[in-house]
């Protein structure tokens, strides 16, 4: 198999003067002009951003860290963190935040704060809003 040009710079482009030939694939292998790491499956994504970064454990299998920043003691979901669990809503860990930080964070609303503005104005109350919280 022979490849006539993979890139050429032409002149006046600011960029090079100069054009790279390669007569086969393997003159491709022998400069690393692919890219040669593994692509994970779609499942193998899911299991990897569903897992503790920092420890290792899979949150998806309810497993967890107790002694783990990142982990916070918990899996995927955990009790209301405002009122202990009394309201039984459950709060879901938010992966992109817990993974950028290294700490748990959650999203939820406690089942026990008003949905309705106390002030009476249009804007939410802090209360109402989504939440996100740390372990």
């Amino acid at each position: 198999m022979s490849l006539t040009s993979l890139t050429t710079m032409h002149p006046g482009c600011g960029l090079s003067h100069r054009s790279h030939s390669y007569n086969s694939i393997s003159s491709l292998e022998e400069n690393n002009l692919y890219n040669t790491e593994p692509v994970l499956s779609i499942e193998e994504l899911r299991v990897h951003l569903n897992s503790c970064f920092t420890c290792g454990v899979s949150w998806y299998e309810d497993h967890v860290s107790l002694d783990c920043g990142e982990c916070g003691g918990y899996s995927l979901e955990r009790p209301c963190p405002m009122c202990d669990g009394r309201c039984q809503a459950q709060w879901k860990r938010d992966l992109t935040l817990t993974h950028t930080t290294g700490k748990a964070k959650w999203s939820g609303q406690c089942g026990f704060r008003s949905s309705k503005p106390s002030d009476g104005t249009s804007e939410p109350s802090l209360a109402s809003s989504k939440i996100t919280t740390s372990s």
